[in-house]
């Protein structure tokens, strides 16, 4: 059993190859119980290929992973999915023709009558929008209507539905790349708000941005990748986004916890 002070994902070592290609070498780190942990780099550092290793979408040449202080697999995205890891990426992955309690409850749809009322589609529409409705008021998402299919959203709402789909099958940690690239002012501050109400609501957060002003703005840590190995940790109070820049660079090379 996982004890005091134990983060809830640890990564030791982590690589992955593409050929004679390194995208990932040696990299470890550590996400603690409602935290939220930045991983910045410029384009090519590794960052999305170190989240597709932890999501199960690329299976890894070597290193560890633990969950709760237990060593885990994670070969595939059911392997994160069922100890709790969640990733949105920047496509979201939405059916645009289906609305938003569709969305949240895509494939894991409950029905009247059990097995017999699913193998003939006998959905049971009033309970996934009632606990859609009461999720995305809780989130204080700004979504609406929840029968609009998604295609008519914005970019910001469909993130919020998307995000939303994380918070209620009870992930414990969300990966979320890019989750306001290409918004606005106004949806990306909507969207990163939303952010902070997941790490209120006990999740743990891996957000890769390029933005550093909204990185500063909410999370805890950040850790820099450069040519696909980690430069440093640092916590958001104790350094600049000059600084961070300079690690991104290769101009400092520094390590905080």
């Amino acid at each position: 059993m996982a004890g005091i002070g134990i983060p809830i994902l640890e990564i030791k070592n982590l690589s992955k190859h593409f050929g004679g290609v390194v995208a990932v070498n040696n990299v470890s780190f550590d996400l603690k119980d409602a935290e939220i942990l930045a991983i910045v780099g410029d384009n090519g550092a590794g960052k999305s290929t170190l989240i597709k290793m932890i999501s199960g979408v690329y299976q890894k040449d070597s290193g560890e992973v633990f969950f709760k202080g237990e060593k885990v697999e994670v070969n595939t995205p059911a392997d994160a999915k069922k100890i709790g890891i969640e990733t949105v990426y920047q496509d979201l992955a939405l059916v645009d023709e289906l609305d938003v309690p569709g969305n949240i409850f895509l494939g894991r749809e409950p029905t009247h009558l059990g097995r017999f009322g699913k193998f003939i589609g006998l959905l049971n529409y009033k309970k996934m929008f009632n606990e859609s409705s009461e999720l995305v008021k809780r989130l204080k998402s700004n979504i609406p209507s929840l029968y609009s299919p998604v295609r008519y959203l914005s970019g910001g709402q469909r993130q919020a539905v998307a995000i939303s789909k994380v918070v209620f099958w009870g992930k414990k940690i969300a990966i979320l790349d890019e989750p306001t690239a290409a918004l606005g002012v106004k949806e990306s501050q909507n969207v990163l708000a939303l952010i902070k109400s997941l790490k209120e609501h006990g999740l743990s957060i891996i957000i890769i941005s390029h933005n550093l002003q909204h990185i500063f703005s909410i999370v805890d840590r950040i850790m820099v990748l450069r040519h696909g190995e980690k430069v440093g940790v640092v916590n958001v109070h104790e350094t600049t986004a000059e600084d961070v820049v300079s690690m991104i660079t290769g101009a400092k090379m520094i390590e905080k916890v």
